[in-house]
């Protein structure tokens, strides 16, 4: 099976969280665990792209968590109420609309991704 569509949910993924963070927000609750976190997810996409376009086994599995990954992280770090020293809740205070733009983006290509990968996994 060819992974060109796992590709594509992976350009998707990695558009998505250099939009998100290219997009100004104000919030009260910013820390360092968003932006340490989104950097190293950064360079996993990246690293699965690379690996998709050089045809690597382990590129899938890598694509696949790091879609999981994204989604559940920006789920948990931007679409929970509850304000902590590892969230950054957007509900309740008005990121503005682009912010919340890029995170239901970022949240729909990572689980996009995730699906692709698992299918490319399931058919090899």
């Amino acid at each position: 099976m060819s992974n060109r569509r796992l590709e594509v949910a992976a350009w998707a993924l990695l558009a998505a969280q250099v939009a998100h963070g290219l997009t100004p927000a104000d919030t009260d609750a910013e820390g360092y665990v968003g932006p340490v976190g989104g950097l190293l997810l950064l360079v996993a996409t990246m690293t699965a792209i690379a690996g998709l376009r050089r045809h690597r086994p382990w590129a899938p599995r890598l694509a696949a968590w790091t879609g999981l990954a994204v989604a559940l992280g920006f789920t948990l770090y931007h679409a929970t109420p509850f304000a902590s020293p590892v969230t950054n809740p957007y509900i309740g205070e008005q990121p503005g609309l682009a912010a919340w733009t890029t995170v239901i983006l970022s949240i729909a290509a990572g689980l996009w991704t995730a699906f692709h990968a698992r299918l490319q996994e399931a058919a090899m």
